[in-house]
């Protein structure tokens, strides 16, 4: 079975511990960068109901519940902390590139990355106008952009959110199969809801993956325990069936 190892730390000191290209493709999802925790917009900042300030973040929070209604009102990315969402130094892009061969970089467009053919984008099936439709990630690699379609709410992806920025399984299947070759070793950095860790597993590939929140980190554990049986039974049947990775359906 394949290695899958994470850790309840900072992905930063990390990632200085290993040796240039030691893994041989990074898939990660860092914070976007608004930086809004640390936005102070105007010279006061407002109260809650402790007494103490209220961020940026979590007040654009409170305005997205409160003109929300049914299923978008109680939405993941609603109902959680955004105080997380402070974009990376540029010292985390330089220890990334230095210790993964090739990168996968959702939201792509909001950093300072190379030029790239190769974009990768996901159709969420998104019939609201006001939330996006579709994300983009950069990648190093030297191919044709592509296309995942996949929903992103209801139909077969009705598994409760776990983290504000969750991604499903499926996609990282996808990106697996498509840009990882046997026997690579995975890199996430910001492992979230542990979507990534999932598909790796499932696919036969060793990982190491880093969360540096608590919550987060156990949250993504107790997920992947709970579907550790059935994926040890897809590992089986594709060892038993010797499949090649690009060629298995994802289920």
């Amino acid at each position: 079975m394949p290695l899958s190892e994470v850790h309840n730390a900072d992905c930063l000191k990390e990632m200085k511990k290993f040796p240039d290209n030691h893994f041989q493709l990074a898939i990660v999802d860092p914070p976007y960068g608004i930086d809004a925790p640390n936005m102070n917009m105007g010279a006061n900042k407002s109260k809650n109901k402790s007494g103490t300030s209220d961020s940026v973040a979590n007040k654009l929070r409170k305005a997205r519940f409160s003109k929300g209604s049914g299923k978008l009102k109680n939405r993941a990315l609603n109902t959680m902390s955004l105080d997380w969402d402070v974009k990376p130094p540029v010292e985390y892009f330089k220890e990334l590139f230095r210790i993964s061969e090739n990168q996968i970089i959702w939201g792509g467009n909001y950093f300072d990355l190379p030029p790239t053919r190769c974009v990768v984008c996901w159709n969420k099936l998104q019939p609201w106008e006001n939330f996006s439709q579709w994300e983009m990630a950069w990648t190093s690699f030297d191919k044709p952009a592509s296309m995942f379609t996949y929903s992103n709410k209801g139909g077969a992806n009705n598994e409760k959110k776990i983290h504000p920025t969750q991604k499903p399984v499926p996609l990282y299947e996808w990106l697996l199969m498509k840009y990882a070759k046997e026997g690579d070793k995975i890199l996430d950095t910001h492992l979230g809801s542990g979507s990534s860790r999932i598909a790796a597993y499932k696919l036969g590939f060793d990982f190491n993956g880093y969360e540096i929140d608590k919550e987060y980190y156990q949250s993504q554990n107790k997920r992947f325990e709970s579907q550790r049986a059935d994926l040890d039974q897809f590992r089986t049947f594709v060892e038993e069936t010797e499949i090649p990775i690009n060629q298995l359906k994802i289920l």
